[in-house]
């Protein structure tokens, strides 16, 4: 793997015209003035204006938390996620809007998540007949990550509505108890699962080939291949989704650090400042991505603890059992009669 092929939380590759124009929308409709908003992040209203400007993970970042302490409403994240899509992503939005069905509009935020979400990265599971998609830090969100996720995910369902010309039935599974459950009722509808330990939604596979009724197949083709050069200049996902994609890729061989740093073609010194400048480290996002592992094998496809044990090089099934009480302060048999 190339060093190169993923962008880092100090990497210039945001439009600002993009995602950020969309926070800096919302707080404007809400009586906060841009400069108080940009205070501190290295951004100017006059620059965004332009048209030009590329910002950095790190400013958005930086914007995110303004957005959050100047504008604590409730319902903040599910505002910006209703009106992300389809602002002033060019081909990515034609694209999106051009979708046959609502699984090629999820495949188009997926392959394009760097244009579309550039902050937080969707990963598509299927299970029996289902399709789970499961939002996960790209590149250092740290703090924001609730935030980012009530947004995409308020994206989503705003703009598969609009696409599909009805309600869609997604379930949604969020990690602990929400303080404002009645702003998910209101925004995403009344299928709220919580203690999942991931941010995921899911959806019936019958719904996802029904032909939509704004369906263009050229517009879709052409924005398509506009969005493919866009992506051969500049790169296709973060770092942490990189890094977590291979470790993800790479349990049955029980990854080290030093084997994740020959795959990334970096000394593990420099893996290790890496992931420190991204406020993580090898073993928390080893740990995370086992975790989110043996979770869905326990709870959806309910295999037995030894086969999870076993699949995931723990010595035995108390081991695992204890991974299990330390990751979410409940022991397998607990976790399945929660879910």
């Amino acid at each position: 793997m190339k060093e190169t092929s993923h962008y880092e939380i100090d990497t210039a590759c945001i439009p600002a015209h993009e995602f950020p124009a969309a926070l800096i929308d919302l707080a404007c409709s809400r009586g906060l003035h841009s400069d108080k908003l940009l205070r501190g992040t290295g951004i100017f209203m006059e620059d965004v204006l332009t048209g030009e400007l590329t910002l950095r993970p790190a400013q958005c970042f930086a914007l995110l938390g303004n957005l959050r302490k100047l504008l604590p409403a409730a319902d903040s994240a599910f505002l910006a996620g209703a009106r992300l899509y389809p602002g002033n992503f060019g081909p990515a939005a034609s694209a999106l809007q051009s979708s046959a069905n609502l699984l090629a509009a999820i495949q188009v935020i997926v392959k394009y998540q760097a244009i579309l979400s550039p902050l937080l990265s969707p990963r598509l599971e299927w299970h029996c007949d289902a399709l789970f998609i499961h939002w996960h830090d790209a590149c250092g969100a740290g703090e924001h990550i609730a935030f980012l996720a009530d947004m995409m995910i308020s994206a989503l369902v705003a703009t598969t509505k609009h696409l599909a010309g009805r309600t869609l039935p997604w379930q949604f599974y969020l990690p602990g108890e929400p303080d404002h459950r009645e702003q998910y009722q209101v925004h995403w509808g009344p299928h709220l699962h919580t203690g999942s330990h991931q941010y995921s939604m899911q959806i019936a596979r019958k719904e996802l080939e029904q032909t939509w009724p704004g369906a263009a197949t050229s517009v879709n083709q052409i924005a398509s291949r506009q969005c493919e050069r866009r992506l051969q200049q500049g790169s296709a996902e973060g770092f942490i989704t990189a890094f977590d994609k291979y470790l993800r890729n790479h349990l049955p061989c029980n990854p080290s650090l030093e084997t994740a740093a020959n795959e990334f073609a970096i000394s593990p010194a420099t893996l290790k400042r890496k992931l420190k400048k991204h406020h993580t480290s090898f073993q928390l996002r080893f740990d995370l991505v086992r975790k989110e592992q043996a979770l869905f094998w326990l709870t959806h496809e309910q295999l037995p603890l030894a086969e999870i044990a076993a699949r995931l090089h723990f010595h035995d099934t108390r081991n695992l059992r204890r991974a299990f009480k330390r990751w979410t302060g409940m022991i397998p048999s607990q976790l399945l009669a929660a879910h």
